[in-house]
């Protein structure tokens, strides 16, 4: 089973969209498991401040009833690890080492910072269809 980091724009793009394929991919854990998701606070605390933004209006409980399901299931990674490899944006390093620190399998984003770098290590970074492609043929063998 694969081990993946979700960013905090595929959990706020699953939230707002509800037929895109972020809320596809976050679908298929939260029904069926077919994937861990490894989540930290920092991805947590960053979803629910992107989250609570106005162009949003939401309140915070709102944002709190769609992470709570996702908090519950998956497996949350205290961050241990200082690495710093995203230059461009300093803050998504939090990505990078609760991956790293989760011994995650991907990391799913649509940040083109995180997505340029293709992989870390053995960690392989990839846009949502990707993923969805990846589970989907996994899910046939």
């Amino acid at each position: 089973m694969y081990k993946i980091v979700a960013d905090a724009n595929i959990i706020i793009s699953a939230w707002i969209n509800k037929a895109g394929n972020p809320r596809q991919l976050l679908s298929k854990y939260l029904t069926g498991g077919k994937y861990v998701l490894i989540m930290s606070d920092e991805i947590i605390n960053e979803t629910k401040k992107v989250a609570s933004r106005s162009k949003f209006e939401t309140s915070e409980s709102d944002i709190d009833d769609f992470l709570f399901p996702l908090i519950i299931m998956s497996d949350i990674v205290k961050i241990k690890s200082s690495i710093k490899i995203v230059d461009q944006d300093p803050d998504d390093d939090a990505i990078i080492n609760t991956a790293y620190d989760g011994d995650a399998d991907y990391i799913v984003s649509g940040d083109n910072h995180l997505l340029k770098l293709k992989k870390y290590g053995k960690i392989q970074i990839v846009n949502v269809a990707t993923m969805l492609k990846i589970l989907q043929s996994s899910s046939q063998s």
